[in-house]
């Protein structure tokens, strides 16, 4: 397969196959990379955009502070430069978060969105397990943030940077662990995902505060354009999360008709959980509806 990687206009991209335009967005942490499961599964029919999240990787991040509309036009300005009219957008976890927003902002530039495990849930006001007992400060400094902008963002970037995670130098070791952790088998795509992770900066910060902000079930509520949202149900991996969980399809199944759901007994990184079916997602990209 084919892969190009360009930077052009402040985005890093590496595009695959060729027809309909298919934008990938990964999650925060990892570059644009991580859908390169799906990328060459659809390299038939489909050219698919992966690109690095903005301040993530390689792409340059969104100047000021991180708010809504801004996020939206940050993907319209990748649309535009490229003279895609509409495409089809897949995202996980953030990468999803943005393209939602982007999908209410701009609803005539979308042909179909797969959400992977976003847009259910909130994200937590208090991120334990993203960043400890460090979290518990995040809605304090969401005030301030907001207040301060950069200067505090500067400060607060050592922080939530990590020494030494610019090059993991036991690959295979790190993935044993991050899929024991995850409940998903290993894979030569987790490896590349984890070896090619993104560094840490001010610019990935500016963006996850954005994320922060981001009222996800209210976006999906609002969705005109249709949506196939896979999910981890947490079953058998973390009891408090599945009945979270349980509790948010349900509410969501009651507000909005525009969603195909499927669930998949897993966690986060429902992509590489080996229940995942790439025959049914491109069924629905095929759909009429």
């Amino acid at each position: 397969m084919n892969t190009i990687n360009t930077f052009t206009n402040h985005y890093y991209v590496q595009k695959t196959g060729q027809g309909k335009s298919v934008i990938f967005l990964p999650a925060g942490g990892f570059s644009g990379n991580e859908g390169l499961n799906i990328a060459e599964y659809l390299n038939c029919g489909y050219e698919t955009h992966m690109i690095d999240l903005p301040g993530f990787g390689r792409s340059k991040g969104i100047e000021g502070r991180t708010t809504t509309l801004k996020m939206a036009k940050w993907v319209k300005g990748y649309l535009d430069q490229e003279e895609i009219e509409k495409a089809i957008l897949i995202g996980h976890s953030m990468g999803g978060a943005l393209l939602l927003n982007f999908a209410v902002h701009y609803p005539e530039r979308v042909n179909r969105l797969i959400l992977l495990d976003q847009g259910h849930k909130r994200f937590p006001r208090v991120p334990v397990s993203e960043f400890g007992v460090f979290a518990y400060a995040f809605p304090f400094l969401n005030v301030c943030v907001r207040l301060f902008g950069f200067p505090l963002l500067k400060r607060l970037e050592p922080l939530f940077s990590k020494e030494d995670d610019s090059e993991i130098k036991d690959v295979a070791g790190e993935a044993e662990r991050f899929c024991q952790r995850f409940s998903i088998p290993d894979s030569p795509y987790v490896r590349m995902a984890l070896k090619q992770q993104p560094d840490f900066s001010i610019d990935a910060l500016n963006l996850m505060f954005g994320y922060y902000n981001l009222n996800l079930p209210v976006l999906l509520e609002q969705i005109e354009v249709p949506v196939y949202l896979v999910y981890g149900t947490f079953k058998g991996m973390d009891e408090k999360e599945f009945k979270f969980t349980e509790r948010a399809i349900r509410k969501m199944k009651r507000k909005t008709d525009s969603v195909t759901y499927r669930s998949l007994n897993g966690g986060h990184y429902v992509h590489w959980n080996k229940s995942f079916n790439l025959d049914e997602l491109k069924e629905f990209l095929e759909s009429s509806h």
